[in-house]
Parts: structure tokens; sequence; C-alpha cells
């Protein structure tokens, strides 16, 4: 999906949020529209909204001025943009991935379980759904602590089993943070990934012979609905989950 999204012009992979009036998405809500209008980003609402979401349980949330920030698994790095553009200006934003489809200077490639950065780097890590696909979450909760300083923020959002959300947690009180934060936001997900679907349809339509081989599994990978993967995040046998923990 991430060497055909470029292709189709998708620039985020995630699967979509949706704020509600409960009132955890508050400061979401109130930072979304004093932004105002969003022209340039419409096709992409949901996308950042699922960014928003995760960054908003940082206690400095909005403003991450002169913050040392990583992004782990960042995809094309739009997401870097638009946290420079609207959050920044930090000290230091970059973003890693394993696959490294843009030439953009502040991506570099490395792998979530060990990453190619020095003890105590940053201030936040932020990972947004992606440690559902690593070989070793245990490992990569440990690469987390160790790349951030003490007092350091990780806000972290993916889809999971219902019976992993305890053990990821306590994995990452074994990795040394303290846990401040945990939420479940599946119906806000599964609004965000319908006008996602919709979107994504509507390219598939229009894609090349190649790509529309791949549409049963392309539809897949976003959830969409009518597939098995929109009706166990639709029936909860799979969850959403947004948390935030602190290094100690």
């Amino acid at each position: 999906m991430k060497i055909v999204a470029p292709k189709l012009g998708v620039r985020f992979m995630n699967l979509g949020y949706w704020p509600s009036r409960k009132p955890e998405d508050a400061k979401l809500r109130v930072f979304m529209n004093d932004i105002g209008d969003l022209q340039e980003y419409e096709p992409h609402r949901a996308h950042i909204y699922l960014y928003e979401k995760a960054m908003s349980m940082h206690p400095k949330y909005p403003d991450f001025e002169n913050l040392e920030i990583l992004e782990v698994s960042c995809g094309q790095g739009y997401s870097l943009e638009w946290i420079e553009r609207w959050h920044g200006p930090a000290k230091c934003l970059i973003g890693c991935d394993k696959v490294v489809t843009r030439n953009v200077n502040n991506i570099v490639y490395g792998d979530a379980t060990n990453l190619p950065f020095a003890d105590e780097s940053f201030d936040f890590v932020l990972n947004v759904e992606a440690a559902h696909l690593y070989s070793d979450y245990r490992k990569f909760l440990k690469e987390c602590a160790r790349v951030l300083r003490s007092g350091g923020v990780f806000c972290y959002a993916d889809v999971r089993y219902p019976r992993d959300v305890s053990l990821i947690n306590e994995a990452a009180n074994a990795a040394g943070f303290e846990t401040r934060h945990i939420e479940y936001c599946t119906d806000e997900v599964v609004v965000g990934l319908n006008h996602v679907a919709r979107k994504y349809d509507d390219l598939l339509e229009k894609a090349p012979l190649f790509v529309k081989l791949f549409s049963k599994s392309l539809r897949a990978t976003y959830c969409a609905p009518g597939t098995e993967a929109n009706e166990r995040l639709r029936s909860q046998q799979k969850i959403y989950v947004a948390a935030m923990w602190v290094k100690l």
C-alpha cells in the first residue's frame, strides 16, 4: 500500500477519525475550529483528525514549539509537514520509516524496533496506527523509552485486539513509562474510516487496471464497508485505542 499510495494521490495511511462531542475530544475540536478554513487539507481531514487525536493527549498540546519530536513510522511524511505548520516551530522534527517513498530531508530510514538515534534524543515520540505491524512491540516500546529524555511524552494510537491493550500497557510500564491516559475510540474511528473509504473507493474506480487488480486487498487495508476488517471494528472484535505515557 505504501508503494501504491503516491500513485493514487494518497498522503496518509491511517484509517481516520471523526471527533465526537465527548469531553476527551474538546481540545481537538477547539484547535481545529481555530485553524478555520482547511480547504487545502479537506481530502485528508479524517486522517488529520486521527493525528490530532493522538497529539491532543500531550500536556503541551497544541503548542510543540522548541520540542524535539520523532514520529516513528511516518509514512510519506505529510504528517511532519502538518505538525510543523500548525504545531511548531519544533526545535527538531524527524520521521523514521522502513519504506521511504519521498525525498524529504527530515525522514530517515529505520526500524521501529531498532531506532537509529542516540539515547535521550527527543522530548516527544509519536506513533500512529503502525505498531500492530511490528515484529516485537515490547522491543519497540523499549526503543521509544531509550530515545526519550526523562519526562518525555509518548503518544500512541493503534488498532488492536481487546486482549492486547493491557499487555501493551504492562510492557510500556516495564520499559520505563508511566501511564497517563488510555482511551478507547473505536466509534470515532469507524465514522472517520467511512469518510476515508468513500474517497478511496472513488480513487479505485478511476485507478489504472494494475491497481484495480488489488482492489479487494486495498479495500480491506482501509477497512472499507463490506469488508471483514470493517465488520471486526464495527463489532469491536478489534478496537481502537489511544494512549499517552511519560518516561520516568
